[in-house]
């Protein structure tokens, strides 16, 4: 995957096994050391074998151990040369995210004093949070926890390092772009300085240079030319498995439409930025001075919304916002089964598309039924939800 042991040329490299690479630097960095992982894993491991092999402590009572060893460094996924290992490497790395935000929500609960269990076991249990990084290895977990930083930082003093790390989740998964125009009035709603903006957000333009110099091979400025055109995962589809506004008109993959067809002279793309900026402007009455809790409602409602109407989305991009509803229960109760709902029908958005194990994969034959009207009623739930938590809102402001 990677020539003469550097990532240097990845974004360059022309063929491939499957698609193109469509993960900005950072994350293809981590995967990168995920290879490196492995390889010291297998040394390791490797040499513990032979330790006990050549000291004749009962190999016979370790075949296991010698069969792991030789799957975790030899076997490959499906028909591609893909290791395994290095795959289950990579679903480490995104599992371990999933307990550091179990740790910051520990931490807020504390704050609160309320049950940390309930909050800790609904997120560490619940499979929309450990199919998507332990079984199916996205970095939508490692995003958020960085963003999480990034937004508690917020009402700290530290808040110079808050683009950073906001930067960081952002070169780990771009969905959460769309919460610039929120995060940048959540600051000044704060207080905090002109300054600590000017010089966090030069770091965080600095670093995010700094990662794609590690992938550049010849000029820097070709290269990013060459991910904005091809760092986009859409393909002009108006949805991609997303149970969202789109999926009501085209469920996917029966129906399909594309974000340039009109409606009402205006193509569904600009409808969907036009949603969007609407639901910025109004999420901005819902935040409140040094109130963390409104911040996490206010990512919640951007974030949710606009997946719900924003053209090209997939199913885990509404991971982050659904989240932040669940952190914003753990300051009003009554919202906690609004998460419970929406993480049920995020976790069944994903086994939709990505069914493990595949015995399983008949289960979708019922998803299929009736030009898919499971999920279209998903959609329209959680259509009926989010609508209902503004209407509780915007009622609290009147």
């Amino acid at each position: 995957m990677y020539t003469n042991g550097s990532p240097k040329g990845l974004y360059n490299w022309n063929v491939w096994g499957c698609i193109w690479p469509n993960h900005p630097p950072l994350i293809s960095w981590i995967y990168f050391e995920a290879y490196k992982i492995h390889s010291g894993l297998m040394w390791w491991m490797s040499g513990l074998g032979n330790f006990i092999a050549l000291h004749r402590l009962a190999p016979t009572k370790f075949v296991w151990f010698f069969n792991f060893v030789k799957w975790f460094g030899g076997a490959t996924y499906e028909t591609t040369n893909y290791l395994l290992g290095v795959i289950v490497v990579i679903k480490q790395i995104m599992a371990l995210a999933d307990f550091l935000v179990a740790a910051i929500i520990y931490k807020l609960c504390k704050d609160r004093k309320v049950n940390w269990k309930r909050f800790i076991l609904a997120y560490l249990l619940l499979p929309f949070s450990w199919y998507l990084s332990a079984v199916w290895g996205q970095s939508n977990q490692l995003s958020f926890l960085f963003l999480l930083i990034s937004l508690v930082l917020l009402v700290t003093k530290r808040s110079i390092w808050s683009p950073l790390f906001y930067a960081i989740a952002i070169n780990l998964k771009p969905d959460c772009v769309f919460l610039v125009p929120l995060y940048l009035f959540v600051w000044f709603k704060q207080k905090q300085p002109w300054r600590n903006l000017i010089l966090g957000g030069l770091l965080a333009g600095v670093f995010s240079l700094w990662t794609v110099t590690w992938f550049a091979k010849g000029n820097l400025l070709d290269l990013l030319v060459l991910l904005s055109k091809r760092l986009n995962t859409g393909e002009g589809l108006v949805t991609v498995n997303a149970f969202n506004w789109w999926f009501l008109l085209y469920p996917f993959p029966s129906k399909i439409a594309f974000d340039n067809w009109q409606y009402l002279f205006v193509s569904a793309k600009v409808w969907g930025y036009v949603a969007w900026g609407v639901i910025t402007l109004l999420s901005f009455r819902l935040v409140k001075y040094r109130k963390i809790e409104s911040i996490f409602l206010s990512v919640f409602m951007v974030g949710f919304g606009s997946w719900l109407f924003m053209t090209g989305m997939h199913e885990r991009y509404a991971f982050y916002s659904i989240v932040a509803l669940l952190f914003y229960s753990i300051y009003k109760k009554e919202y906690f089964k609004y998460f419970l709902m929406l993480s049920t029908i995020l976790f069944l958005s994903m086994f939709y598309v990505f069914s493990v194990p595949q015995c399983l994969d008949g289960i979708k034959i019922i998803f299929n039924w009736a030009g898919q009207l499971i999920p279209r009623i998903l959609s329209l739930v959680n259509l009926v939800i989010y609508f209902r938590i503004w209407k509780k809102e915007l009622v609290k402001k009147e």
